[in-house]
């Protein structure tokens, strides 16, 4: 009976060392019980919070120093999500920059708004968050419907910017717009199939690169394409006339591009009507290289927002 006691709680000893070695293994790989380095959410740990607007509650990741003068507020495409800057966003708060990514009403963890928002009315909203973190002049950059919302910012608010950087400008013509319209809808649609091929065509979405970088980008951009509802951002920026803005923004701006990206000829007649707008061809890929190229973007932005304050 001693032999069978000892046996029994030696077995529990051994086990609750197997168990703790197996868990701190885990705790230090990160791992969990999948047997990759998949991250995930883990990107966003940190600084979230949630801003009151009349387009709902709007997510927002604050990071970075405090005392930072002037934050880089940063804007994704449709249909993404803050995800789209996350390693940016990090790299920036490493080299000692306060950034602060959002999640556009509709998309992300923010709010779906009450109603279809215009451009217009998204980049008002933004207001309401920067009131919220007691912001008073940010540093505004936008990735193609996040370019059209931070170029309208820019121009409509002009005491709340000291810069603005617009990736893929999505400045669209009269035609232009009408031709996305006649697209939107027709589709594969998001309707769950049994043999799961409803995941594929962002999948299969043409990539100038098929690093592994580039493929986990994809794989954010069909996770991201589901979690949202309509998708109004895209109908917004279909109906958006960016011109008046675009002229009248009076802060410096800067124009990112990557030259296979089907709106690249759009930035560089954006660059001609902005003569003043640094130009800097980013990539020689697609709209998701700059998610495969973190540290290197951030580093840019960093330096023209140095710029703006010599």
């Amino acid at each position: 009976m001693l032999a069978f006691f000892f046996r029994r709680s030696f077995s529990k000893i051994a086990l609750a060392a197997i168990l703790v070695s197996f868990q701190a293994s885990a705790a230090e790989q990160m791992r969990g019980t999948s047997n990759d380095d998949w991250q995930g959410f883990g990107v966003l740990s940190g600084g979230k919070g949630f801003a009151d607007s009349p387009l709902g509650q709007v997510h927002y990741r604050d990071i970075g120093p405090r005392d930072y003068k002037h934050p880089i507020v940063l804007l994704h495409q449709s249909p993404m999500s803050m995800i789209q800057f996350a390693e940016i966003q990090n790299a920036l708060a490493d080299m000692g920059i306060r950034a602060i990514t959002i999640d556009t009403p509709g998309y992300g963890m923010s709010d779906r708004p009450p109603h279809q928002p215009t451009i217009e009315e998204y980049a008002d909203n933004l207001v309401y968050v920067l009131d919220h973190l007691k912001l008073e002049k940010v540093l505004v950059a936008g990735h193609h419907t996040g370019a059209q919302i931070a170029t309208s910012f820019a121009a409509n608010h002009p005491t709340r910017v000291v810069g603005v950087i617009l990736h893929g400008s999505a400045q669209l013509t009269k035609e232009e717009r009408e031709a996305y319209l006649s697209r939107m809808g027709t589709g594969p649609g998001r309707t769950p199939k049994l043999d799961g091929s409803h995941l594929l065509p962002m999948m299969k979405f043409p990539m100038a690169s098929q690093e592994q970088k580039i493929l986990d980008a994809k794989t954010w951009l069909a996770i991201t394409s589901f979690i949202q509802g309509p998708d109004i951002g895209h109908y917004a920026a279909f109906h958006y006339e960016m011109v008046p803005d675009l002229m009248a923004v009076k802060v410096p701006g800067m124009i990112l591009t990557d030259t296979e990206d089907s709106v690249h000829y759009i930035d560089e007649r954006v660059s001609k009507m902005r003569p003043d707008f640094k130009y800097v061809e980013f990539s020689n890929g697609n709209l998701l290289q700059f998610m495969a190229e973190p540290d290197r973007w951030a580093k840019i932005a960093a330096e023209f927002a140095a710029s703006l304050e010599d």
